[in-house]
């Protein structure tokens, strides 16, 4: 039996006469490889390189360094006239309300009383003053005559200083001649002593001397320190003296009358005015509130961190504040350090601007100037009252721990 060769020949391939060949340019794919592989690098430096900032949001209001000041009414009365309206800018000893002083049917009774005791006060400081000028006048005097006399006494002193270091190189002379001479036999030995004696003497003298005129301007320097410490004690005592004059001479032109004027007691705005003319208030009723006004002085921002955010919040951490008057994307942040931070929450409902309800808040504090530079290279004023919105900078990492941190969570949650 004879098997049949099963082997095929090979037919030559022909081409489909529908079918399309398309060449690759393999060139242009590997430089569209490059440069993902370029980005994708670069990409990474990036995020490896620059780090990123974590930030908790917190909603404060700016306050005056200064801070405000109530003015009080000194006395018991009605409320008869105020000579400024809200908003108003005042400056220092400007009169801000009038009281009409009522004393039960005895009206200007008790006012006179008052002017007499502050005029014999005022009087008695005054001679008090003319006391001190002239205990300061004899001080001055009586150390001028000192002194007069201590440099007498050091000038004589210098001049037997002079005459005694003659002395004491005639006897050195004498004493060193005889001395060279006393082997020949021409001085005695009593002789040659007295000489040393009278060298030794004359040493001595010098030396006391010299020594006078040390304890004598030592004496100087001592009696005007002295004089001079009790000189600025009566000072000090007679500046006092003249302020009470002055506070005195305020209260006897504001409340020399019937009538009392308050006056402003540093320049500012007039903020509030708590009560209408014609009330009948009490002695030290917060009548009228003044913001001070000092554009040399820094801000305040009070920040209120809510509970959820505050965990990592310190002093000294970074803030960067976005004031709701100045817009963010228009006139940029200012950047701030934390310069307080009270770790005990707070109520919202004591807080210096509306929060919301529900959670509780901390207390932080930033110190910034009251103005900053805009992009525009720009001085924006900063004022008492405005509101901003704070981002507190509790940590800083590069950005590719940003980029693996979902990663991360999955492999804690579900394979540790």
């Amino acid at each position: 039996m004879k098997l049949k060769n099963r082997s095929r020949q090979r037919r030559a391939l022909i081409p489909h006469h529908f079918s399309k060949s398309y060449h690759i340019n393999a060139p242009r794919l590997k430089t569209v490889l490059t440069l993902f592989i370029a980005f994708f690098l670069c990409l990474l430096v990036f995020a490896i390189v620059f780090n990123f900032s974590e930030t908790t949001l917190a909603r404060g209001v700016l306050i005056p360094a200064q801070g405000d000041v109530e003015v009080r009414a000194r006395e018991s009365g009605t409320l008869v006239d105020f000579a400024v309206r809200p908003g108003q800018y005042v400056k220092e000893n400007d009169p801000l309300f009038t009281v009409s002083q009522d004393y039960g049917g005895k009206q200007g009774s008790v006012v006179q009383f008052d002017r007499q005791q502050m005029e014999a006060e005022k009087k008695r400081s005054e001679q008090r003053i003319q006391a001190i000028e002239d205990s300061i006048a004899s001080y001055r005097k009586n150390l001028a005559q000192q002194l007069t006399l201590t440099d007498k006494q050091i000038a004589v002193s210098r001049d037997k200083v002079k005459k005694l270091r003659a002395l004491l190189k005639n006897s050195t002379d004498t004493y060193e001649a005889w001395k060279s001479v006393s082997g020949k036999g021409y001085v005695s030995k009593v002789d040659l002593d007295k000489s040393h004696n009278d060298v030794l003497n004359a040493q001595l003298n010098l030396t006391l001397e010299e020594s006078t005129i040390l304890e004598l301007e030592a004496r100087k320097t001592s009696l005007t320190d002295s004089t001079q410490s009790q000189i600025d004690s009566l000072s000090e005592e007679q500046l006092y003296v003249k302020n009470r004059i002055s506070e005195i001479d305020r209260n006897l032109s504001s409340r020399g009358s019937s009538t009392m004027a308050m006056l402003a007691p540093s320049d500012g705005y007039v903020v509030a005015i708590n009560f209408p003319p014609g009330r009948a208030i009490t002695q030290n009723s917060e009548v009228v509130v003044v913001i001070r006004k000092n554009t040399a002085a820094t801000m305040e921002g009070y920040l209120y961190v809510p509970a959820t955010g505050v965990g990592r919040v310190a002093k000294g951490d970074k803030v960067k504040l976005r004031f709701d008057s100045w817009p963010v994307d228009k006139y940029g942040s200012v950047e701030a350090t934390l310069s307080d931070f009270y770790e005990v929450n707070i109520d919202a409902h004591s807080a210096l601007i509306p929060l919301q309800e529900g959670q509780n808040y901390y207390l932080a504090k930033v110190r910034v100037p009251s103005w900053f530079t805009d992009p525009d290279k720009k001085k924006r004023m900063l004022m008492g009252g405005m509101t901003v919105n704070a981002d507190i900078v509790i940590d800083r990492k590069p950005l590719i721990n940003l980029l693996i941190a979902p990663l991360e969570r999955v492999r804690k949650r579900f394979i540790d």
